[in-house]
């Protein structure tokens, strides 16, 4: 198995935990900016403590830049999404924002960096989506409407397709341990700042129920895990190949759902769950 795959998969394994506990925390209606934002300073200190003690650090003023750009479009994408889900069932938008950002970023991938693709790595894509399609959604099939929602979340899926690009060509340059820790303190700063402007009430998390924080920092653990695992794989292996293993994430976190969240077991979703493995393998040829 190559090393870009094994990296891939093990960072969407990682993302997937983070977000099972992500998905707990929100049913206990957690505040979700100040969730996200604690979430993302954990993530950047984590990754920077690793950072100290195995690798050598070099922050320079061009890192600094891209990952202020690229918290921005983080941040952007964090609030597009959940707009999106205040607006519409999740149920019913998140099968078609995971697909169509898995589809874009193939197609965009090929063009900007003109990556190689054989014809079983489209047959592989075509399985994740319709993979990832079945596992998200409660019904078999389920037409969105072109409403509010519909524009926020393409919105979303346009601003993952640009970051996910970005931090491939920021990661020919640079060290991913590196791009990770200011790509999450950068968002922080973003998110500070938004909910400074937007003239909300104080980050109150830690006046409250001190609990939160270590399910916040167990969640930001393993989610800073995933994003240098899959810094990594993107430094070595092509976007194209790489971002589609996101499919494994949904099987994932539609296991753990089943599993410890007790949430209704569904046959279409299983069926996904099948076609997602057969789509990663393909697309890995």
């Amino acid at each position: 198995m190559k090393l870009w795959l094994i990296l891939g998969i093990l960072s969407y394994l990682s993302f997937a935990l983070s977000t099972s506990i992500d998905k707990y925390m929100m049913n206990l209606k957690y505040g979700v900016l100040r969730t996200n934002t604690f979430k993302m300073f954990f993530d950047g200190a984590i990754l920077l403590i690793i950072g100290l003690i195995f690798f050598e650090l070099n922050f320079t003023l061009t890192l600094i830049l891209w990952s202020l750009a690229l918290g921005l479009l983080y941040a952007l994408g964090g609030i597009t999404y959940f707009t999106t889900l205040k607006l519409k069932d999740a149920g019913q938008i998140i099968p078609y924002l995971q697909s169509s950002k898995i589809l874009l970023i193939f197609i965009a991938s090929i063009i900007v960096f003109n990556e190689i693709t054989k014809t079983f790595n489209y047959v592989g894509l075509v399985l994740i989506l319709l993979g990832v399609y079945l596992v998200l959604s409660r019904k078999s099939f389920d037409i969105p409407k072109l409403d509010k929602a519909f524009f926020f979340g393409l919105l979303n899926v346009i601003i993952g397709t640009v970051f996910a690009l970005l931090v491939k060509k920021v990661l020919f340059d640079v060290e991913p341990i590196n791009l990770a820790i200011m790509m999450y303190f950068s968002t922080t700063l973003i998110l500070l700042i938004y909910d400074s402007i937007a003239k909300r009430k104080p980050l109150d998390i830690l006046r409250g129920d001190k609990s939160n924080i270590p399910k916040i920092a167990i969640a930001a653990f393993f989610g800073a895990i995933g994003t240098f695992l899959l810094y990594s794989a993107l430094s070595i292996g092509d976007a194209s190949k790489v971002y589609p293993i996101a499919g494994l994430q949904s099987v994932l976190i539609f296991i753990a759902a089943t599993l410890f969240l007790k949430e209704k077991f569904m046959w279409h979703r299983m069926i996904g769950t099948i076609i997602v493995v057969a789509g990663i393998y393909l697309i890995s040829i």
